[in-house]
């Protein structure tokens, strides 16, 4: 095991293998110690030698240390304070305030002298171990939190967009859960030709890279601050993503993807629901006009055919017809009545059909409808979450 000496003003070190001691009862430097003695400048010299021991001996003899060679020493290096009979005063308070492991004195013999120094060895390296896996478990705990926190905010986006009924306010709904991740970003809609923007003002650049976007068939883009999510109906920019923190880079391009995703679905949804009004609107339209002509058709054939069958009856009565004459003519304008109920009734279907098509209709838009429709003015509830 190799050691480290340092001595006091002027500062002198000694590289020692083997736990040798190198100070005497007497407080002074032995005979051998020349051989292990090193020329150094300066302080960074001091700490690359210091990388290379397994520890430092700081020697409190009759002169103060360096402070600016204790203070290179690194901290999970093993410290040992050596107290002489010489010792100056302000030189042990050196020793306490360098946080030394453990103290040894020129009375101790070389077989106890290199146990102690053994066993300080042992002691910090375990120290440092267990610092190690401490920091380790910390960061641990702290990705375990910073994910479920941030899950839990595409937990409450899941359910609050259940209940949004137009793309404005999913988009300010998107925009929020961007806030509660300490992000800023652009959303973009399109359906067909018509191209919406989230916020509206948004910069030319940020158009352009939002237009790339769609023409390329990669889901996901990152580069740099950056960080682009492109669906077949909505496209997010992400202007100031920390790539700096790769960890949580990472955990956010998973926790967005899931967001995206969610309103994509949303607003697929949205785009029917409106598809689906317009079209019942369309068709509540035609049917009020097929049963308007329907109407008026039925009235006029019924009209006709009345006075028709009632000019066969008076012909039948009034001509000089004899008996199965008459009865032809009388058995044609009960045909006649009779088609014209037929028809009637054949009409009366088609139009109860469309009636009930109407109803159902009616039926499904009201499913459409969400509580946000129905009270307007309820106040809602903050989307940040605070699971720890």
């Amino acid at each position: 095991m190799d050691a480290l000496w340092l001595l006091g003003n002027p500062g002198r070190c000694f590289r020692v293998p083997d736990q040798q001691i190198i100070i005497d009862r007497q407080g002074q430097l032995s005979s051998n110690a020349v051989t292990f003695e090193q020329t150094l400048a300066t302080a960074d010299e001091f700490a690359n030698l210091c990388s290379q021991v397994d520890i430092v001996i700081l020697v409190a003899g009759a002169a103060p240390l360096d402070p600016l060679w204790l203070s290179t020493i690194p901290p999970q290096l093993p410290k040992l304070g050596f107290l002489a009979d010489n010792s100056h005063p302000e030189a042990r308070v050196q020793l306490t305030m360098a946080g030394v492991d453990g103290y040894v004195s020129c009375a101790m013999n070389q077989a106890d002298f290199a146990v102690v120094l053994h066993k300080i060895h042992e002691d910090k390296l375990a120290i440092n171990s267990l610092q190690e896996e401490l920091k380790n478990f910390s960061a641990i705990a702290f990705t375990a939190m910073s994910s479920a926190s941030e899950m839990g905010t595409v937990a409450v986006f899941a359910e609050k967009v259940q209940v949004v009924m137009d793309l404005h306010r999913l988009a300010q709904l998107l925009l929020t859960c961007l806030k509660d991740l300490r992000l800023e970003g652009v959303i973009q809609f399109i359906f067909d030709e018509d191209i919406t923007l989230f916020p509206a003002d948004v910069s030319i650049s940020y158009q352009r890279l939002l237009h790339s976007a769609r023409e390329s068939d990669a889901r996901i883009v990152s580069q740099g601050r950056f960080l682009l999510f492109s669906f077949d109906h909505i496209q997010l920019l992400i202007t100031d993503a920390p790539y700096l923190d790769a960890e949580r880079y990472g955990r956010l391009r998973d926790v967005l993807a899931h967001l995206v995703s969610i309103a994509e679905a949303r607003a697929k949804t949205l785009k029917v629901n409106t598809l689906l009004k317009i079209q019942q609107d369309n068709t509540r339209m035609v049917m009020m006009l097929l049963e308007m002509a329907s109407r008026d058709n039925r009235n006029s054939v019924k009209d006709i055919m009345t006075g028709l069958s009632d000019s066969l009856r008076v012909m039948a009565t009034g001509l000089d017809l004899n008996m199965g004459q008459e009865a032809e003519l009388l058995g044609l304008s009960e045909r006649a009545l009779n088609s014209l109920e037929g028809l009637q009734e054949a009409t009366s279907a088609v139009e109860e059909h469309f009636r009930s098509l109407l109803q159902q209709l009616d039926t499904v838009s009201s499913l459409l409808q969400s509580k946000e429709d129905v009270q307007p003015n309820t106040v809602e509830n903050d989307s940040r979450v605070e699971l720890f």
